[in-house]
């Protein structure tokens, strides 16, 4: 291939544009030009660059207003073809709009609309739009449907605190007729109150991924996405901190076939009792990855719940992350020594790769209840047991004999007890694959080489041991730990490589 086919081919062009600055490039040839604008044009974080093409605009301030843009003249038939020059090109527009932010006066979009229809015989303003996503100012909601159409395929909405719900809910309204093969959308709205949704969640069949803020969920509207037929994704979300006394509820019924191509659910701020009562009304038996955070301290018995929910409606699930409020040590500490996740039916979770638990209740992990789990969960790669309440239980030296129950297990991470006995056995096998041991904010209670020691006879040599300290003083013992460890590990590759070339 010619150096010529090579400059000129656009495939090529996108690579090597990827690594330089595409600014410049514009001005190298007309081929690159071309290419180059379109990716500088391919997204945009601000309206002003796309609105500016339709003529000189001037930010004017009134007493007690925010800032605001008008243009200077009347916009005409040659800014028109200016302007759909490049607005072709944007694919993606993300108006991420603050307070304090310039807002642009009504009259400039009345000035295009009016303009459009006679100059460009309405035709759509951005034709190749995919992506728009906007949490605008109250005076811009209402003007973001010229910004919709047909081919429009994601949609995010976020309304500021102090929304004005008619105008959110009317913009919302506009999106089965204006965005009909549209199959991503989410919709955050804080402190609003529950919204007709479900009517606007049947005309969008063809949608794949919601997210909606839990606030704005009512009986209505979470049935009428069970019953979607391509959801795959869907995810509760908050954008603020819930009150004690005003924590969220969430209505369920039992219903039939929902959620039929659903495998990836996620929530923040509902508890683990309501998400458990979800997966056993709608039983979403494509589940396969379960994303959970708590607004609350949970309970042994609320994760034991969950747990049990989402293993026996979703006998394919691989993955599982629940997430509660840190506990702290003024807490009364629980009498249950169960540990929570132990399930019923161990068959059930053959499936399962990884499983997180942060922010539980103390576990008190023994050796036995340790074993019953990992010969439960045959295929873990990721198990993080990130507690930090209360002594630990599990001995360091326990590593030892969950090695062999971890055929594929590449991160751990557990709460150990690192008090190293006088006399201890040689280890009987080292973990195979383990990539990363997290300890996260386990006490070191012996020397730094003693740990260092007894973590190398059980991982291999290529392991990297990690700690979550946010004491000082107790970091700095933990950082003597994994300075040693590496040069344990390598001395023992090399005594290694030395006795097989004796």
């Amino acid at each position: 291939m010619s150096l010529d086919c090579v400059f000129t081919n656009i495939d090529i062009l996108e690579r090597i544009f990827e690594h330089c600055d595409v600014y410049h490039n514009a001005f190298v040839a007309k081929i690159w030009s071309n290419e180059a604008l379109s990716i500088i044009w391919r997204r945009l974080d601000s309206l002003l660059p796309l609105l500016n093409l339709l003529g000189p605009m001037t930010l004017t301030s009134e007493e007690n207003e925010i800032p605001c843009y008008k243009y200077d003249r009347l916009i005409r038939l040659e800014d028109w073809i200016v302007f759909r020059r490049y607005s072709w090109r944007v694919q993606e527009l993300v108006l991420e709009v603050d307070d304090t932010e310039s807002d642009f006066n009504d009259s400039v979009f009345m000035d295009i609309i009016t303009t459009n229809r006679i100059f460009s015989d309405g035709g759509e303003l951005l034709p190749n739009l995919r992506h728009f996503k906007s949490n605008a100012i109250l005076s811009l909601q209402k003007w973001i449907p010229l910004f919709m159409h047909k081919s429009l395929k994601s949609v995010t909405l976020a309304a500021p605190q102090l929304a004005d719900t008619h105008i959110f809910m009317r913009t919302v309204s506009y999106l089965p007729h204006l965005c009909p093969s549209m199959q991503s959308l989410t919709l955050r709205l804080e402190y609003g109150p529950p919204l007709a949704l479900d009517t606007i969640f049947s005309s969008l069949p063809l949608l794949n991924e919601v997210q909606i803020s839990t606030s704005l969920l009512s009986l209505a509207t979470l049935n009428t996405l069970a019953r979607l037929p391509h959801l795959g994704s869907f995810s509760m979300i908050a954008d603020f901190e819930w009150d004690d006394e005003e924590l969220p509820k969430l209505d369920v019924m039992l219903l039939s076939n929902a959620f039929p191509s659903l495998t990836v659910f996620s929530s923040q701020t509902i508890s683990f009792h309501l998400i458990a009562s979800f997966l056993e009304a709608y039983r979403p038996r494509e589940l396969r990855s379960l994303n959970v955070v708590s607004c609350t301290t949970e309970t042994h018995d609320t994760c034991r719940s969950l747990f049990d929910a989402v293993v026996s409606t979703a006998p394919d699930v691989d993955d599982i992350h629940m997430e509660s409020q840190p506990w702290s040590d003024n807490d009364p500490m629980p009498d249950s020594s169960l540990f929570p996740f132990f399930p019923t039916a161990p068959q059930r979770c053959l499936n399962i790769t990884s499983l997180e638990l942060l922010h539980p209740p103390p576990l008190k992990l023994d050796v036995e209840n340790m074993k019953a789990l990992l010969a439960s969960l045959p295929s873990l790669v990721t198990l993080e047991l990130s507690e930090s309440t209360g002594p630990p239980t599990l001995p360091l030296s326990a590593l030892s004999e969950l090695a062999p129950l971890c055929p594929v297990m590449r991160f751990l991470s557990l709460y150990l007890n690192t008090k190293i006995p006088p006399v201890s056995t040689s280890p009987k096998q080292k973990f195979r694959c383990l990539e990363v041991l997290n300890i996260g904010r386990s006490p070191l209670q012996s020397s730094a080489r003693n740990v260092a020691t007894s973590f190398s006879m059980v991982l291999p040599h290529t392991c990297v041991l990690r700690h979550k300290h946010w004491d000082k003083i107790e970091a700095t013992k933990w950082d003597s730990v994994t300075e040693i460890l590496p040069l344990i590990l390598e001395l023992q590759v090399a005594r290694g490589a030395f006795s097989a070339v004796q």
